[in-house]
């Protein structure tokens, strides 16, 4: 199938674009994602769990003023949002933490909103919709972040994200990229026992700090 340049998959292609990311938590989450076959948003977790919801949650409070978000799945476009996870774990995120690989047609999906940074920043107002919000992830600048060393494919701002509207079927998901072999045996086994038949492949190097965020004297 050909997609257009005027669509933001057309758009995505033209840059190279092959992953999009929704990152969550090895032990606390996937369990339950593979047992019911859902990503499920805040508001839909909130439904089925009540107030225990916020434990299956990244950041909670991320949600108080941004309330847009209760009904999205937060995604990072080509590489995760790396200084998001470490903040939540610490040293131990690389081992704590799996990356969905989405279907890209979701890009050109018509709720599908777009923010070159933090989409939650001052309330969600930076979000934008369409071709053009997908651009303005790509901007020379956004803040203090200018286009330099990372690859084409990859937003301007390390948290510039994408909110894709869910709850979403896990047949959207077309991959579990994990960082090792000992993660791969772990997500086949949850995977085996919940009869879900999803490719899990490892790619250690969505697990590093990327070159392109290292500082010049550090490298």
């Amino acid at each position: 199938m050909l997609f257009r340049a005027h669509t933001v998959k057309g758009e995505a292609r033209r840059r190279g674009v092959q992953l999009l990311l929704h990152s969550t938590h090895l032990y606390k989450n996937l369990p339950a994602i593979l047992s019911d076959g859902m990503l499920h948003t805040p508001r839909s977790l909130s439904t089925l769990y009540g107030s225990s919801a916020s434990r299956f949650l990244h950041d909670p409070r991320r949600y108080e003023k941004f309330t847009v978000g209760l009904d999205y799945l937060n995604c990072a476009l080509s590489f995760p949002n790396v200084e998001l996870l470490y903040r939540r774990s610490k040293t131990g995120w690389k081992h704590e933490w799996i990356h969905f690989a989405l279907d890209l047609l979701l890009l050109d999906h018509p709720d599908t909103q777009f923010c070159p940074i933090s989409a939650a920043a001052d309330f969600g107002k930076h979000l934008q919709q369409g071709k053009a919000g997908f651009q303005a992830m790509y901007a020379e600048r956004v803040l203090d972040a200018v286009r330099r060393d990372q690859p084409e494919n990859v937003p301007t701002h390390p948290q510039a994200e994408i909110l894709v509207r869910g709850p979403l079927n896990l047949d959207a998901a077309q991959t579990i990229i994990v960082p090792d072999s000992a993660v791969s045996d772990e997500v086949v086994r949850l995977c085996e026992m919940h009869e879900r038949k999803i490719r899990v492949e490892v790619l250690p190097q969505y697990f590093v700090w990327p070159v392109w965020m290292i500082k010049d004297e550090e490298k």
